[in-house]
């Protein structure tokens, strides 16, 4: 008998223990409560809960988020992992987005922050770092301007939802006493740092 495996045999049960839950392969990381985890792709769902907040232990592989038509308020650097492509975080209570929060979300591709009627303003750098962000949704919103660089470096962005607000002022343009949704009627639009953007800006 090998000397090694004789001295495991008279080891006290509890070190055999031991050593058989180190030899344990990690444990997957467990789907937050009150959501729905799918393994391929690796997505959370976690829509219509009522969660005030986003959910602490989202699954770090986490490729598709959907976090849609709850009551979240607040949206912070640190909150997601940086494996995301698709965040839904629409028909929510966003009023407060910090800047950092999507900085190193740097494979993420589709972003919806539609229907939040309390989102009134965006920070300049609210969207640094998305660099492969291809869609991004403002619609019904109450924004009534945005900073002008604030989609610079927004490389491969294609669409830009901005119908139902109430804006004012877009990239330095300002059309006095009227709504830019209600002036303008356009297909695509050329702005620094981005291709061409689709916006829809259409009334209904």
């Amino acid at each position: 008998m090998l000397p090694g495996l004789r001295r495991l045999l008279q080891a006290p049960a509890s070190a055999c223990l031991l050593l058989m839950l180190l030899a344990l392969p990690p444990a997957a990381p467990s789907c937050p409560m009150l959501c729905t985890c799918y393994s391929s792709p690796p997505t959370v769902s976690c829509q219509a809960n009522n969660f005030s907040s986003v959910p602490l232990s989202l699954p770090p592989s986490t490729q598709r988020l959907f976090l849609q038509n709850n009551l979240i308020r607040t949206l912070r650097p640190g909150t997601f992992g940086p494996n995301l492509l698709t965040l839904w975080l629409f028909s929510n209570n966003l009023s407060t987005i910090y800047p950092g929060t999507f900085r190193h979300l740097q494979a993420l591709e589709e972003l919806d922050l539609g229907d939040n009627r309390h989102l009134r303003s965006l920070e300049p750098d609210t969207f640094q770092g998305l660099e492969r962000l291809q869609s991004l949704h403002l619609y019904r919103c109450q924004l009534s301007s945005l900073p002008g660089n604030i989609f610079r470096g927004l490389v491969s962005l294609q669409y830009l939802y901005l119908q139902e607000n109430s804006l004012l002022h877009l990239q330095g343009k300002k059309k006095k006493g009227k709504s830019l949704l209600r002036s303008w009627k356009m297909d695509a639009l050329k702005m620094e740092g981005i291709t061409v953007i689709v916006i829809y800006c259409y009334d209904y």
